[in-house]
């Protein structure tokens, strides 16, 4: 199967990049469609059983069992996985993930793959990165931003390294733009900052709130013709 895919990373901590991945997920649902989470830290113990939070968050979202399939590891520690792996003395296997991804690729259509953290995550201390996990799969990348006081930089840098790297940047999704009288200024004339900064003007805007992605704004999204001036 031709996969089209997208690796979604976020340009700080808690940016949304679940929440976001959530959405073009669920956008999907009338393909054949999959969400994959290399590797998660900050397991949740339920039971006796490590879970992912993301992909729990997904699958709640969703309202469907939890779907192990969707994770490779799971690591309990709430750190960066090269930490959390070498807490817990645990080896994240490359090939591994790799020959998981090639598997996935071959059964669906869609693939939406998120990242641990921003672009220069460790994987493995000193030798993997999630920039060396984008470039193994070849995807283009997402990059999810805020748009409060602050977000220029986080963006721009992430920008410029994914520049420097070659990596190509499908587009920029804005989440929880708040759009208030107070905010509305700042917000889009970071927005317009960030994407003069950018390869590409394609872009979604989510204002705080919003649980769902127009169909023909995704559809324009996903084909990289979401260029409309910020409002």
């Amino acid at each position: 199967m031709n996969t089209k895919g997208y690796f979604v990373i976020g340009t700080d901590t808690d940016i949304g990049k679940t929440f976001c991945s959530t959405l073009l997920y669920h956008g999907l649902k009338n393909k054949k469609r999959m969400y994959y989470k290399p590797v998660q830290s900050g397991g949740i113990l339920k039971e006796g059983k490590l879970y992912a939070p993301d992909v729990l968050s997904l699958c709640e979202f969703e309202g469907m069992e939890y779907q192990e399939d969707m994770v490779s590891y799971v690591l309990g520690p709430e750190v960066s996985p090269h930490l959390a792996s070498e807490m817990e003395n645990k080896v994240l296997d490359v090939d591994k993930i790799r020959k998981y991804f090639q598997e996935l690729c071959k059964k669906y259509e869609y693939l939406i793959v998120e990242g641990a953290g921003g672009l220069h995550v460790p994987l493995i201390r000193d030798q993997f990165y999630i920039y060396d996990l984008i470039r193994e799969f070849g995807f283009p990348v997402i990059l999810v931003s805020s748009a409060k006081v602050g977000s220029i930089n986080h963006a721009v840098l992430t920008i410029e390294s994914l520049k420097h790297m070659g990596i190509p940047l499908h587009g920029i999704i804005f989440n929880r733009v708040q759009n208030t009288e107070e905010s509305k200024v700042y917000e889009k004339d970071n927005i317009n900052i960030i994407l003069k900064k950018s390869p590409t003007k394609n872009h979604l805007i989510i204002l705080e709130g919003e649980q769902e992605i127009a169909e023909e704004k995704l559809d324009s999204f996903l084909k990289g013709e979401a260029n409309e001036t910020t409002k």
